[in-house]
């Protein structure tokens, strides 16, 4: 895979809020270029210190070990702001997300119960 590949990349995010909880669709990729723009739409609802915030991956296109790494230190952020960092439609995403533990501090029902 060429870098140029990387630039290429796109995330649109859109915002759903109700009550104390937004729901946050992700549509693209979740890469090294995008990672930025993906902390900076979801940093806004965590200093709100929101009940939950739920991160919808059925649009993703590609997921990296740093968009996985941020949507951990989220998790950990909104709880330890009294909140919680919920992933839905996980997908084929979900054995990866598994292995780097994502679900430890996170809310995944579609990992509940899962062995890789």
């Amino acid at each position: 895979m060429t870098h140029s590949s990387f630039l290429q990349d796109q995330l649109e995010i859109t915002e759903l809020l109700e009550g104390d909880q937004v729901t946050l669709k992700l549509n693209g990729a979740l890469s090294v270029t995008t990672v930025p723009q993906f902390r900076q739409s979801v940093q806004p609802f965590l200093d709100r210190k929101l009940a939950a915030i739920v991160l919808d991956f059925e649009g993703v296109t590609k997921i990296v070990s740093r968009g996985v790494g941020a949507a951990i230190d989220m998790a950990v952020q909104a709880k330890k702001q009294g909140g919680k960092l919920l992933l839905r439609n996980v997908g084929k995403y979900g054995r990866s997300l598994y292995i780097q533990g994502v679900h430890l501090v996170a809310e995944v029902p579609e990992l509940e119960g899962f062995e890789p």
